[in-house]
């Protein structure tokens, strides 16, 4: 079998490590890869679980973190342990090493744009490369030419957008929910920097007004990072509808989509990574016992697509009435809605038993706050 990768980022070298490995013959098509992408670069536990095994002499490259400080827009804050730890990295570090990964499992790296695609296999790159493949595969991000001709762009309501800047120094991890946007400030502490950002739905602020709004946050609570010099970036990020028909469409006969061409970002938060993973190996596996992509829209929807369908429908209600600021308040008296917050990090909560998982933890949460409150209360009386 012969496939053709478009794109080399995570989904897409991923995709192409498993296929060569599984004795196909492929081609990653990218003329730009790797290069830093705008965004945190937490990869989370899950997430690590599906990276490629490390060679000695080529570990994965990034910054492993044991914590999160989350934070309220009303000024609660908890700092949350992690029981395993989340890896930030450089994406042009990360991309790359996936890129090697590829290659090194005997996949073809071909560093040159790619122009025309057609459904029947057939692609056309800027230097006039033309070839047929059995199966060609977009994994091109949010932008994916292979997406917006095989099967259209992703609608503006789906798409969120990430805004910031890459500062010097360090800082811990932390989340801190911001009101009227829909979505959250992060500080994402890698090897030699820290990444600054803010997440939101597109339309829910213009992305100055974004931007404008992170500098105002980052110069009140976290002035040293407040990089007036690092460069602004803005990215979107797609993700799917709350209906099965948006993750349904991502594969044609000789087609298939992957990672963010797919718009399989979470709808909450973002998260891209390990759908990226995830959706490569479902597709590398289909396309390797198969030898056609018809069934990989139904794995991706059995495997995780549920969960990303309900992360889409309980966004509006996650992010409104102060949702968040309550999880935090809560977060900051009960070890068991912390481990809750914990493992959302860790994307090891899903979303169709997280109203239940609350719900659980709420008396929970009622002993160990009336515990507090009496240890605080003797702890004040005997001075």
């Amino acid at each position: 079998m012969r496939v053709a990768v478009v794109g080399a980022g995570p989904a897409g070298s991923a995709l192409a490590c498993h296929l060569a490995k599984g004795g196909a013959e492929v081609a990653i098509f990218d003329a730009s890869h790797p290069r830093e992408k705008p965004c945190g670069g937490a990869v989370t536990a899950r997430a690590r679980d599906l990276l490629p095994a490390a060679p000695v002499d080529d570990p994965c490259p990034g910054r492993l973190v044991d914590r999160c400080r989350f934070e309220a827009a009303e000024g609660d804050a908890v700092d949350v342990g992690l029981p395993r730890p989340v890896l930030v990295a450089s994406r042009r570090e990360l991309d790359g090493w996936l890129l090697r990964r590829a290659t090194d499992a005997g996949a073809r790296h071909v560093a040159e744009r790619v122009v025309e695609v057609e459904a029947r296999g057939r692609l056309r790159t800027a230097a006039r490369r033309e070839e047929v493949f059995d199966v060609l595969v977009g994994a091109d991000g949010a932008g994916s030419l292979v997406r917006r001709t095989l099967l259209g762009p992703v609608p503006p309501e789906r798409l969120a957008v990430a805004a910031g800047w890459f500062a010097r120094g360090d800082a811990p991890m932390v989340v801190r929910f911001v009101p009227g946007v829909a979505g959250y400030l992060w500080l994402f502490p890698r090897p030699d920097h820290v990444g600054v950002g803010i997440y939101a739905p597109l339309g829910a602020l213009p992305t100055r007004e974004l931007l404008d709004r992170l500098e105002r946050e980052g110069l009140r609570r976290f002035p040293a990072l407040a990089e007036q010099d690092g460069g602004r970036y803005a990215h979107t990020f797609p993700s799917p509808a709350p209906d099965e028909g948006s993750i349904r469409e991502i594969a044609g006969e000789r087609w298939a989509l992957v990672g963010d061409a797919a718009a399989l970002a979470d709808p909450i938060t973002g998260e891209g990574i390990f759908s990226a993973l995830r959706s490569a190996q479902l597709l590398a596996e289909t396309l390797l016992s198969d030898g056609s992509p018809a069934r990989y829209p139904e794995r991706v929807l059995e495997d995780f697509g549920r969960e990303m369908l309900r992360s889409a429908a309980l966004h509006a209600r996650f992010y409104a009435q102060g949702f968040p600021d309550r999880m935090v308040r809560y977060a900051a008296w009960s070890p068991a809605v912390r481990r809750v917050l914990a493992d959302l990090v860790l994307g090891e909560q899903g979303y169709l038993d997280l109203k239940r998982r609350l719900l659980r933890a709420a008396p929970r949460f009622l002993l160990d706050a009336a515990r507090t409150r009496l240890l605080e209360g003797y702890s004040f009386r005997n001075g």
